[in-house]
């Protein structure tokens, strides 16, 4: 059972609250699951899953990505504190979070349930981390026609966007995509791998502006430093 769409980019002066939360910023890397890209393996994850890949190509380094990584460190505590039946795990210098299916559909609809708790409380932080991207995948297990769970996925996805949209998150913060059921990260012999199969996955990541303020003659660049 899954979900897929599609969408774009970045906000415009989303820097500027980037910047200031980069100027009382603490390291908050006590409770995060944090992952390197030569160990990735967790979960199922593979380095070649789009999911994981998405945040691995927007990676910056240096003095920029490492406040940034900062500020993930922030926004992946909130998560983990609001998105409390969901996994939260920070990887290089973004955040991947991992929904079970149940928490939001009923079986074999792509209709949002009425308590939409946990969507309302990601929207919240999405907004105000404003420099914040996202790409929401859904999955399925192998059960029923491949075209189906491809289109279960793909619908799932493009419901969680438009709901986030709703809650006042611009559209071109966001992309969709349905994988159905060719992406699993447990076996499919069991109903306990199939239930860990049918997920929506959500990768958080910089946007364009904020990852590439590197010019020392920037003014962005100087007060990301502070």
């Amino acid at each position: 059972m899954r979900q897929r769409v599609v969408s774009s980019v970045v906000p415009g002066v989303a820097t500027l609250v980037f910047l200031a939360l980069v100027g009382c910023s603490s390291t908050i890397t006590a409770q995060i699951e944090s992952s390197k890209a030569s160990t990735v393996k967790t979960a199922g994850h593979q380095l070649d899953n789009t999911i994981v890949s998405t945040i691995a190509n927007t990676k910056v380094g240096g003095t920029t990505g490492a406040m940034i990584s900062r500020q993930m460190d922030r926004q992946a505590s909130e998560l983990k504190e609001k998105l409390k039946d969901a996994k939260v795990m920070r990887f290089e210098e973004g955040i991947l979070i991992t929904i079970d299916s149940r928490l939001l559909f009923e079986e074999d609809s792509h209709g949002l349930q009425s308590t939409k708790g946990m969507l309302k409380d990601l929207a919240h932080i999405l907004a105000k981390y404003a420099y914040t991207n996202a790409v929401i995948e859904g999955h399925t297990d192998n059960v029923g026609e491949d075209i189906y769970n491809q289109s279960l996925s793909e619908q799932r996805a493009h419901e969680i966007e438009n709901y986030l949209i709703k809650k006042g998150i611009k559209d071109a913060r966001m992309k969709t995509k349905g994988y159905g059921e060719r992406q699993p990260i447990a076996s499919n012999d069991s109903e306990s791998g199939r239930q860990m199969n049918r997920r929506i996955e959500i990768a958080l990541y910089a946007n364009d502006e904020v990852r590439l303020v590197t010019a020392p003659e920037d003014a962005s660049y100087t007060a990301l430093k502070q």
